[in-house]
């Protein structure tokens, strides 16, 4: 297993924004934006309703983890495909 801390950015596609989507319910994106932005991650509403409208590619894990805290969820449930895939060069000595 790769610790998520290792991982600068996870691969984001529409079914990952309706997720989130749902998962943020009633809260506003920009009260999950100003509640992030207390927590010292800056995330604007717009970078929100790019997730939710699944038109990122991908999306930092300091993000992603960040509204995962903030919607009192695991990750997988707004990423139920989470999987991780680490690079040849990465495991191949130099």
């Amino acid at each position: 297993m790769v610790p998520i801390e290792w991982v600068v950015m996870l691969g984001w596609n529409e079914e990952c924004g309706r997720s989130l989507k749902s998962i943020r319910g009633k809260k506003s994106r920009r009260e999950i934006s100003d509640m992030l932005s207390d927590a010292g991650v800056e995330c604007s509403q717009e970078y929100i309703r790019k997730l939710e409208n699944g038109e990122a590619a991908s999306v930092s894990t300091k993000i992603i983890t960040a509204i995962a805290q903030i919607l009192d969820v695991e990750l997988i449930e707004i990423m139920s495909d989470l999987r991780v895939e680490v690079s040849k060069k990465l495991c191949t000595p130099s």
